[in-house]
């Protein structure tokens, strides 16, 4: 039986990040789902069955604002301004 969307969002809900990475990152990559790219942005950015990386998740946010993802934009100017007060 293949997994859902919907699966990947219930596991990262219950915070079984590793199995909701492989169904999210499959429908944002394969699919170009915008809420599943703006899902796989949020566990690069906070390294939630992922190795964190702001880089890869300001791209999948990137993606994820072009599908029509409203919460990317805003996760990808909260990213730019907290890494602009950095320095």
């Amino acid at each position: 039986m293949s997994k859902t969307v919907e699966d990947g969002f219930r596991l990262y809900n219950e915070r079984k990040f590793t199995e909701a990475f492989e169904i999210l990152f499959d429908a944002a990559a394969y699919k170009n789902d915008g809420e599943a790219q703006y899902y796989v942005g949020m566990m690069y950015r906070n390294g939630f069955g992922v190795e964190q990386s702001e880089e890869k998740a300001m791209n999948w946010w990137a993606k994820a604002r072009r599908n029509g993802q409203r919460d990317a934009a805003f996760a990808l100017s909260e990213i730019k301004t907290s890494t602009k007060n950095m320095f």
